[in-house]
């Protein structure tokens, strides 16, 4: 199905006119007819031969995306397509559907055990927006990420689309659309593989303060009976809801206790005198030192782990900031899809897409050696088998 173009919004326009090495500059109607042309042009010398014809679109259940759709995509060559795909093939094999048959879901369990044993590790979820207009376009995510450094891999996905009323309030477009139940299934589940594998190495599960997350996750610790690593809340989510409090002295002293360098015989006197909040803010004040309570046993994990055994630690990468920038890259590469598609799961599988592409830099994968493992030749028959058998 075409997604209508008087529906693609600024940057959806500048998005597909930049796949067609057009410009961008313009108003936005002199973008639209550019786009036109430029699709009325594709579309004629695809017909007559002169450009290479679209690619398999890709489906999983009832769900189906094209992947030239794409800019990066479409650029590509066979040989880089192939290669690509083994990265799509093997995460299109993880997507299987929801345990009340309503939608489809990503994940992937291996990556909780393609850990390095001495390193520490934690979880960071968040619910981003890709579309806001003319329906709500949401993805859950889970991801998890080491510590100290860059890394980090998709570990759970869902696709969520629902119609946006005209006269909707800001704060019902921006309210979290996952339940509380559905993320406490999930966590249940990793919970499983962390708990039930000795997996010590997750020290941490960093979350939004919003009440569904909370909710969710003190819910999963008191009925899986599992441990839970501790919830610390994600500091860029708290640095915005303290500029929107005007508190200035709360934001500088989240920001100093990020840059605090903790050591193992000294940690305990450094977070009492980050308590020292001379805010009169009594709501910024409970939130910081919610924030600051759970790091004593963060810190207690990580020392017993090999990387940071008797070592000073920060705790500076322990937040959401990389995730934002995966978020933020997906809003403006995924492109736009119809309601009734995006409703069936092709959000899910652009998402797919669009991870597969994020990991091109990284080589390849541990679990591309799943996908199509190369064939060995047959051996050679003894030369007296062969007489047997003429």
């Amino acid at each position: 199905m075409e997604f209508p173009l008087s529906d693609l919004s600024l940057r959806d326009l500048r998005r597909e006119l930049y796949g067609y090495a057009l410009s961008t500059e313009g108003t936005e109607q002199e973008l639209h007819e550019r786009l036109m042309a430029a699709r009325h042009e594709q579309a004629e010398a695809q017909a007559q031969g002169f450009v290479r014809p679209g690619r398999t679109p890709i489906t999983k259940f009832d769900a189906c995306v094209q992947p030239d759709d794409f800019a990066q995509i479409n650029a590509m060559t066979d040989e880089e397509y192939a290669a690509f795909s083994r990265k799509v093939q093997w995460r299109l094999r993880r997507i299987h559907k929801t345990w009340n048959r309503r939608g489809i879901e990503y994940y992937n369990p291996g990556v909780f055990h393609q850990i390095d044993r001495t390193k520490t590790y934690m979880l960071n979820m968040c619910e981003f927006w890709v579309r806001r207009s003319p329906y709500n376009h949401k993805i859950f995510v889970i991801f998890v990420s080491r510590t100290h450094d860059g890394q980090q891999r998709l570990c759970y996905a869902r696709s969520f689309a629902k119609v946006r009323r005209p006269n909707s309030d800001v704060d019902v477009v921006k309210k979290p659309v996952i339940s509380h139940i559905d993320i406490g299934r999930v966590m249940a589940n990793i919970l499983l593989e962390i708990e039930d594998n000795g997996l010590e190495n997750y020290v941490a599960v960093v979350a939004e303060k919003k009440d569904v997350y909370m909710r969710a996750l003190r819910e999963t610790a008191m009925v899986s009976g599992k441990k839970l690593p501790p919830i610390v809340l994600d500091e860029g989510h708290l640095q915005k809801t303290f500029q929107k409090m005007f508190c200035a002295k709360s934001s500088r002293a989240l920001s100093q206790a990020k840059l605090e360098l903790f050591d193992k015989s000294t940690y305990q006197q450094q977070l009492r005198k980050l308590q020292t909040n001379y805010t009169q803010n009594a709501e910024a004040d409970k939130l910081f030192k919610q924030y600051l309570s759970c790091l004593p046993k963060v810190l207690q994990n990580m020392w017993k782990i090999q990387e940071h055994k008797n070592k000073p630690i920060s705790l500076a990468r322990l937040s959401n900031d990389r995730l934002s920038l995966y978020c933020d890259q997906a809003q403006n590469e995924l492109p736009p899809l119809p309601f009734e598609d995006c409703v069936a799961g092709a959000g899910l599988l652009q998402l797919i897409l669009f991870d597969a592409l994020w990991c091109l830099s990284d080589g390849t994968e541990r679990e591309e050696n799943y996908v199509n493992p190369p064939t060995s030749e047959p051996a050679e028959l003894p030369d007296e088998w062969m007489a047997i058998l003429d």
